[in-house]
């Protein structure tokens, strides 16, 4: 590719935005209208947006320890099926992105790692269309034989493991791994490591 694109002006003008709901307490989940008006018609169109912790950038955890990923098996409300995802979580205020995965990491699994063993490979997003998002992919080099734990209190996890990444392939492959974020992160940490 070589050359960056030269992107013409924006196509869109924002007249006003508002807020239609916002959930008090737990993560913050908002849902925007933007009133904006196409530039080359002139036509008005109602547009919407969902933002969690107000577009608060989040971490997803590549976990990597002898060649192996560690890989979560996490229940979710909005398919009502388990995935298998990499460790991930919403950052909190002032927390800067290899923090939020080092929390994540530890809160999920009971694995500690140091800001020492953190790199924070590329930032992303998983649905530019509607989400106001910034997810943060962060590779976490973990030495040790420390095998993740599920406390009985975590409803949202059933088992964690250690794959090889051609374990990971084959599970691709099979339709086994199918959150976006995940297989992005995954595709991210392939081609960075």
């Amino acid at each position: 590719m070589g050359k960056a694109p030269q992107d013409p002006a924006t196509p869109l003008d924002i007249m006003d935005t508002a807020i239609v709901y916002r959930e008090q307490g737990g993560v913050d989940f908002t849902v925007a209208r933007a009133d904006v008006r196409d530039i080359r018609t002139g036509q008005r169109l109602p547009m919407h947006y969902v933002s969690v912790k107000q577009g608060r950038t989040g971490a997803v955890c590549v976990a990597e320890r002898n060649g192996r990923l560690l890989l979560a098996r996490h229940w979710r409300l909005a398919i009502n099926a388990w995935e298998w995802e990499f460790p991930r979580g919403m950052g909190e205020a002032g927390e800067d992105p290899a923090r939020t995965a080092i929390r994540e990491l530890k809160e999920e699994t009971g694995l500690s790692a140091s800001s020492a063993q953190a790199t924070c490979l590329q930032h992303m997003h998983a649905d530019a269309g509607v989400l106001q998002d910034d997810i943060a992919v962060v590779r976490i080099a973990l030495t040790g034989n420390d095998d993740p734990t599920v406390t009985e209190t975590d409803w949202e996890l059933t088992e964690q493991t250690w794959c090889t990444p051609e374990q990971i392939d084959g599970m691709i492959e099979r339709g086994e791994i199918a959150d976006g974020i995940t297989l992005a992160a995954y595709t991210i940490w392939r081609h960075r490591r």
